[in-house]
Protein backbone atom coordinates (compact mmCIF):
# COMPACT_ATOMS: atom_id res chain seq x y z
CA UNK A 1 0.00 0.00 0.00
CA UNK A 2 1.47 3.71 -1.20
CA UNK A 3 0.43 5.35 2.40
CA UNK A 4 2.93 7.72 1.61
CA UNK A 5 1.02 8.66 -1.44
CA UNK A 6 -2.39 8.70 0.72
CA UNK A 7 -0.86 10.81 3.24
CA UNK A 8 0.28 13.25 0.45
CA UNK A 9 -3.16 13.59 -1.52
CA UNK A 10 -5.15 14.31 1.60
CA UNK A 11 -2.42 16.60 2.91
CA UNK A 12 -3.11 18.52 -0.04
CA UNK A 13 -6.36 19.08 0.79
CA UNK A 14 -6.43 22.99 1.36
CA UNK A 15 -9.67 22.74 3.77
CA UNK A 16 -10.75 19.28 4.38
CA UNK A 17 -13.96 20.45 6.28
CA UNK A 18 -14.91 22.42 2.85
CA UNK A 19 -13.70 19.07 1.07
CA UNK A 20 -16.41 17.07 2.98
CA UNK A 21 -19.42 19.05 2.29
CA UNK A 22 -18.60 18.90 -1.34
CA UNK A 23 -17.66 15.33 -1.39
CA UNK A 24 -21.78 15.18 0.29
CA UNK A 25 -23.22 17.44 -1.92
CA UNK A 26 -21.91 15.15 -4.85
CA UNK A 27 -22.66 12.01 -3.01
CA UNK A 28 -26.13 13.11 -2.34
CA UNK A 29 -26.57 14.11 -6.37
CA UNK A 30 -24.81 11.04 -7.70
CA UNK A 31 -26.77 9.44 -5.16
CA UNK A 32 -30.19 10.66 -3.78
CA UNK A 33 -31.56 7.76 -1.63
CA UNK A 34 -28.63 8.14 0.94
CA UNK A 35 -30.05 11.94 1.29
CA UNK A 36 -32.53 10.34 3.52
CA UNK A 37 -30.12 8.91 6.05
CA UNK A 38 -28.68 11.96 7.15
CA UNK A 39 -29.78 15.26 8.95
CA UNK A 40 -31.01 18.21 6.67
CA UNK A 41 -28.18 20.20 7.84
CA UNK A 42 -25.18 18.39 8.63
CA UNK A 43 -23.40 19.38 11.65
CA UNK A 44 -19.93 20.73 11.93
CA UNK A 45 -19.08 17.39 14.46
CA UNK A 46 -20.37 15.40 11.79
CA UNK A 47 -18.15 16.80 9.19
CA UNK A 48 -15.35 16.44 11.66
CA UNK A 49 -15.04 12.67 12.46
CA UNK A 50 -14.92 12.21 8.57
CA UNK A 51 -12.07 14.60 8.27
CA UNK A 52 -10.50 12.88 11.46
CA UNK A 53 -11.37 9.63 9.97
CA UNK A 54 -9.27 9.84 6.71
CA UNK A 55 -6.85 11.63 8.31
CA UNK A 56 -6.04 8.83 10.60
CA UNK A 57 -6.89 6.69 7.33
CA UNK A 58 -4.32 8.57 5.67
CA UNK A 59 -1.49 8.83 8.10
CA UNK A 60 -1.93 5.06 9.10
CA UNK A 61 -3.88 3.05 6.67
CA UNK A 62 -1.07 0.07 6.91
CA UNK A 63 -1.37 -0.23 10.23
CA UNK A 64 -4.74 -1.39 10.64
CA UNK A 65 -3.92 -2.53 14.87
CA UNK A 66 -3.67 1.35 15.29
CA UNK A 67 -7.09 2.38 13.22
CA UNK A 68 -9.27 -0.60 13.63
CA UNK A 69 -10.64 0.60 17.04
CA UNK A 70 -11.66 4.08 15.51
CA UNK A 71 -12.67 2.42 12.11
CA UNK A 72 -15.12 -0.19 13.93
CA UNK A 73 -16.48 1.98 15.77
CA UNK A 74 -17.67 4.00 12.86
CA UNK A 75 -18.39 0.45 11.50
CA UNK A 76 -21.09 -0.32 14.68
CA UNK A 77 -22.02 3.56 14.38
CA UNK A 78 -23.66 2.85 10.94
CA UNK A 79 -24.87 -0.70 11.81
CA UNK A 80 -28.95 0.23 11.75
CA UNK A 81 -28.08 1.17 8.12
CA UNK A 82 -27.30 -2.50 7.04
CA UNK A 83 -24.78 -0.76 4.51
CA UNK A 84 -24.23 -3.34 1.67
CA UNK A 85 -21.16 -3.52 0.14
CA UNK A 86 -21.84 -1.45 -2.72
CA UNK A 87 -22.78 1.32 -0.14
CA UNK A 88 -19.98 1.44 0.56
CA UNK A 89 -18.43 1.36 -2.79
CA UNK A 90 -20.40 3.89 -4.20
CA UNK A 91 -18.91 6.10 -1.28
CA UNK A 92 -15.08 4.98 -2.40
CA UNK A 93 -16.18 6.12 -5.72
CA UNK A 94 -17.20 9.39 -5.09
CA UNK A 95 -14.48 10.18 -2.40
CA UNK A 96 -11.71 9.04 -4.93
CA UNK A 97 -13.97 11.39 -7.71
CA UNK A 98 -13.34 14.38 -5.11
CA UNK A 99 -10.36 13.77 -4.08
CA UNK A 100 -9.14 14.13 -8.05
CA UNK A 101 -11.03 17.06 -8.78
CA UNK A 102 -10.12 18.71 -5.81
CA UNK A 103 -6.67 18.09 -6.33
CA UNK A 104 -6.23 18.86 -10.07
CA UNK A 105 -2.98 18.88 -11.46
CA UNK A 106 -1.90 17.47 -8.37
CA UNK A 107 -3.69 14.33 -9.25
CA UNK A 108 -2.44 11.11 -10.84
CA UNK A 109 -3.93 7.91 -11.90
CA UNK A 110 -1.01 6.44 -9.45
CA UNK A 111 -2.83 8.62 -6.50
CA UNK A 112 -6.15 7.22 -7.75
CA UNK A 113 -4.83 3.72 -7.22
CA UNK A 114 -3.08 4.42 -4.01
CA UNK A 115 -6.62 5.29 -2.19
CA UNK A 116 -7.67 1.74 -3.75
CA UNK A 117 -5.93 -0.71 -1.24
CA UNK A 118 -7.28 1.96 1.61
CA UNK A 119 -10.61 0.99 0.89
CA UNK A 120 -10.56 -1.90 -0.15
CA UNK A 121 -8.68 -3.90 2.08
CA UNK A 122 -8.85 -1.36 5.19
CA UNK A 123 -11.39 1.17 5.32
CA UNK A 124 -14.35 -1.00 3.81
CA UNK A 125 -13.64 -4.24 5.90
CA UNK A 126 -13.17 -2.79 9.14
CA UNK A 127 -16.12 -0.68 8.49
CA UNK A 128 -18.19 -4.29 7.63
CA UNK A 129 -16.48 -5.74 11.01
CA UNK A 130 -17.66 -3.05 13.09
CA UNK A 131 -21.54 -3.11 11.41
CA UNK A 132 -21.39 -7.11 12.19
CA UNK A 133 -20.14 -6.78 15.84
Amino acid sequence: MNTELIAQTWGAIEDPVAFVKDFYARFFERFPGYRALFPQQLDPAHLDKMVQTMALVARMSEDRRVIAPHVHKLGAAHKPYALAPKDLANFKAVFVEMLGQRLGAGWSSAAAKAWDPAFDEVIIPLMREGGAG
